[in-house]
């Protein structure tokens, strides 16, 4: 079962949702900031698609599933809310106290609309955001995706592999890459894999969601399972760099609000030829 922080606005972060982020590489923190908070969050997105000609009150208008120029409003002060103490105090926990740099800003605004493509568990574009040899325990950094709208079921959730970083981290500690490997080059010895073979293999809708969403399989001791990220305006997914995640179509009926971003340590990207950056 996934642990929530629902207790008072500042809770701590606490042993079970820690485990857990230990197995599966995730922890979801609920109500970081307020429903009002995001409201304003949107307001400043709108307001930056209505000088593009795209209208809140006009779907006529949402003709581009996922519209651009929304990467220069990640600084107005409407997002720093999403750095509360209820939020920091998770983030501390899963970087096992070592200390880090804020961020400049929380993130970049990621707006999908309603799609008229059928959903299904993408076998394309699983990548993760990070050195794929950076640490496990504690990592290196994590990922940060804030919803700033609600996310139903097949609306735009971004999904993830719950538990891949571990799979990426015993990959390449035991298939050692060589130097000056760029990151194209991680994703495709990462399919290698039998799991993530058949994960990048085209095949029905129906036998995915099965397959990869019904039910965790284990894998040389590792739990793997997609996972949907969807949830209430104001929650919070941490992720470990190291998880393999992909964007998927919003089969909903409102625009997806997410706002991504992270925190990484000096430690991430020591050397960056060597990354697979």
């Amino acid at each position: 079962m996934e642990p929530d922080l629902t207790a008072g606005a500042a809770a701590a972060c606490d042993d079970e949702s820690l485990a857990h982020f230990s197995v599966h590489g995730w922890m979801r923190v609920r109500s970081a900031f307020t429903a009002d908070q995001a409201a304003a969050m949107r307001a400043v997105v709108w307001r930056a698609l209505a000088a593009a000609g795209i209208s809140e009150r006009d779907p006529a208008t949402w003709t581009k599933e996922r519209p651009e120029h929304l990467r220069q409003t990640r600084n107005d002060p409407a997002f720093e809310v999403v750095g509360s103490t209820r939020l920091l105090e998770a983030i501390d926990a899963v970087l096992g106290g070592n200390g880090y740099e804020l961020p400049k800003n929380w993130g970049s605004p990621f707006l999908a609309f309603p799609s008229t493509q059928a959903w299904t568990v993408p076998s394309r574009g699983w990548h993760i955001d990070a050195n794929y040899l950076s640490a496990l325990v504690p990592p290196d950094g994590v990922r940060i995706h804030t919803l700033f709208g609600d996310v139903a079921p097949r609306a735009g959730g971004t999904l993830i592999v719950s538990g891949s970083h571990r799979l990426v981290h015993t990959y390449f500690r035991d298939h050692p890459p060589p130097a000056g490997a760029r990151g194209a080059e991680y994703r495709h010895w990462l399919r290698r894999h039998p799991y993530l073979r058949d994960l990048h293999s085209d095949g029905g809708a129906a036998a995915r969601h099965a397959r990869f969403m019904e039910r965790a399989e284990e894998h040389d001791g590792v739990p793997l399972q997609v996972v949907e990220n969807a949830g209430a305006a104001g929650d919070v997914l941490l992720l470990h760099p190291l998880m393999l995640h992909v964007a998927t179509s919003n089969n909903g009926d409102a625009p997806r609000f997410l706002l991504s971003g992270g925190i990484d340590r000096p430690e991430m990207w020591p050397h960056p030829r060597e990354a697979g950056r």
